[in-house]
C-alpha cells in the first residue's frame, strides 16, 4: 500500500468534502428550481409571494456568511461544516412536508443559512489545506462539483415529481445530506486551527476596478436569477406544463452555463472585459423579449438557454478583473475580492427574483420580461460608456494581460 504524506492526505480530504458540499448544495437547490413555484402556487400564491421565497435564500445566506467566518475563525472547519449540513437536511424535510407558505420560507432560509456554511467553511478549508501556487486547481475543481450539481438539480427534481409525488425529490435530496453530513462528519479535521484568513473589504478599498467587479456580479447573477420564480409559473398555466418538463428547461439552460465560459474567456483574450460584459448584456436582452413572446418548450428552452449565454459572457470577466484588483499590490488580497463578489452575486440573487415577482404580479410575464431587457439593455449601455471614457494611453505598466486597463 502507497505511503502518502499526511500532509496531502488532509489536502484531499479537504477538497473531496467541500466539493461534495458544494454539489449537494447546488443539487437541492437545483432541485427546489421547477417545485417551488408549483407548491406555493397551489397553496394560492401571488408571484410576488413566489419571488421573495426565492429571494429570501440569498439573504439568508448573506445573513449567515459573517457569522459563519467569525465561528470558523474562532473553533476551525469542523463545527461549522456538520452545523450546515444538519440545517439543510431540516431544510429539505420541511420542503418535504410544509403544508403552507411560512413553513416553506423557513425552509428556504435554512437552506440559505446552510449554504452560507458551505460557501464560507467549505471554501475556507481547502484554501487552509492547499498551498498557494495549488490552490487555484483545488478551487476550480471545487466549484466545478457545483456546476454539475447545478445541471442535474433541476431536470432530477422535476422528473423526480412527475413520476412519483412533490415530495419525492426533497426526500432524496435529505437522504443526499445524510450522506454529505456523514463525509463532513469523516473528512472534515478534528483539530480547530485549520481556519484560512479572511480577507475584508477595507483591503481593496480604493483600488480601480471595484464598481465593474461589483456591477458585472449583480448583473449577472440577476440575469440567471429572474426567470426561476416565473417562468415556470407562466409555463404551467400558458403550456400546460408540469414540473418534470420545466425541470428540463432548466436543465439545458446549465448545459448552456457551462459550455459558454470557455468562449467567454477566450473572447477575453483579445476584447476588454467591459465590451464582453456588454455582448452578453445585449445577448440577455434580446433572449428575454424572446421569452415574452414565444410559444411552446422548446422555443422556450432555447431562449432561456440565450438568457443563461448572455449571462455568462456578464460573470466570466469578473474573473479577470478580480485577479487584476487583488493582485494590485503585495501580498495579493484574494481573500479580500471574493467576499465583495460573494456579497454582491447574492445581492443580484436577492433583487432579481423580488423584482420578478413584483413586475410579474402588475404587468404579466410579458412585461417582467421586458422589464428584465430593459434593465439588461442599461447595464450593457453603462460598460460601453465606460469604456469609452478610459483614458485613450496609459503609463507603461497599467497595461493587463487581458488587453484592458486595471480599471476596466
Amino acid at each position: 500500500m502507497e505511503y502518502k504524506h499526511p500532509k496531502t492526505t488532509r489536502s484531499t480530504a479537504a477538497l473531496t468534502v467541500a466539493s461534495l458540499a458544494l454539489a449537494t448544495d447546488a443539487l437541492v437547490y437545483g432541485m427546489a428550481v421547477p417545485l417551488l413555484p408549483k407548491l406555493t402556487s397551489d397553496n394560492g400564491a401571488e408571484p410576488l409571494d413566489v419571488g421573495i421565497l426565492f429571494a429570501v435564500y440569498a439573504a439568508a445566506l448573506v445573513a449567515a456568511t459573517p457569522l459563519v467566518g467569525a465561528w470558523v475563525d474562532r473553533q476551525g472547519n469542523r463545527r461549522p461544516m456538520l452545523a450546515g449540513v444538519i440545517g439543510l437536511a431540516a431544510a429539505t424535510l420541511l420542503f418535504a412536508f410544509a403544508h403552507d407558505t411560512t413553513l416553506l420560507l423557513v425552509a428556504r432560509a435554512l437552506q440559505g443559512a446552510a449554504a452560507g456554511v458551505v460557501w464560507t467553511a467549505g471554501l475556507s478549508l481547502i484554501a487552509a489545506t492547499h498551498a498557494p501556487a495549488e490552490r487555484g486547481r483545488a478551487m476550480g475543481m471545487a466549484l466545478s462539483s457545483f456546476a454539475v450539481g447545478m445541471l442535474i438539480g433541476p431536470p432530477l427534481g422535476g422528473l423526480l415529481s412527475g413520476w412519483f409525488d412533490p415530495r419525492a425529490p426533497f426526500l432524496l435530496a435529505a437522504v443526499l445530506a445524510v450522506a454529505d453530513g456523514a463525509a463532513r462528519w469523516y473528512l472534515v479535521p478534528r483539530e480547530g486551527a485549520v481556519a484560512a484568513a479572511r480577507g475584508t473589504l477595507s483591503e481593496i478599498r480604493g483600488r480601480a476596478g471595484l464598481a465593474l467587479v461589483a456591477l458585472l456580479t449583480v448583473a449577472g447573477a440577476a440575469l440567471l436569477a429572474f426567470m426561476e420564480p416565473i417562468l415556470p409559473l407562466h409555463l404551467f398555466t400558458t403550456e400546460n406544463a408540469g414540473v418534470g418538463a420545466v425541470g428540463l428547461i432548466f436543465g439545458a439552460a446549465g448545459v448552456a452555463a457551462t459550455l459558454a465560459p470557455p468562449i467567454a474567456g477566450s473572447l477575453l483574450r483579445t476584447v476588454a472585459p467591459g465590451r464582453v460584459a456588454a455582448g452578453g448584456c445585449v445577448v440577455a436582452a434580446v433572449a428575454m423579449l424572446a421569452l415574452g413572446s414565444v410559444h411552446g418548450l422548446i422555443a422556450t428552452a432555447a431562449a432561456l438557454a440565450a438568457v443563461t449565454i448572455g449571462a455568462s459572457f456578464v460573470l466570466t470577466p469578473t474573473i479577470t478583473v478580480m485577479s487584476e484588483i487583488a493582485e494590485a499590490k503585495q501580498p495579493p488580497a484574494y481573500g479580500a475580492v471574493y467576499a465583495l463578489y460573494t456579497l454582491a452575486y447574492t445581492g443580484g440573487l436577492t433583487i432579481a427574483p423580488l423584482s420578478a415577482g413584483w413586475a410579474m404580479q402588475g404587468l404579466g410575464f410579458t412585461g417582467a420580461a421586458r422589464v428584465a431587457a430593459a434593465a439588461a439593455v442599461l447595464v450593457g449601455a453603462v460598460l460601453l460608456s465606460r469604456h469609452r471614457r478610459r483614458p485613450k494611453s496609459s503609463p507603461a505598466g497599467a497595461e493587463t494581460p487581458s488587453g484592458s486597463e486595471k480599471s476596466a
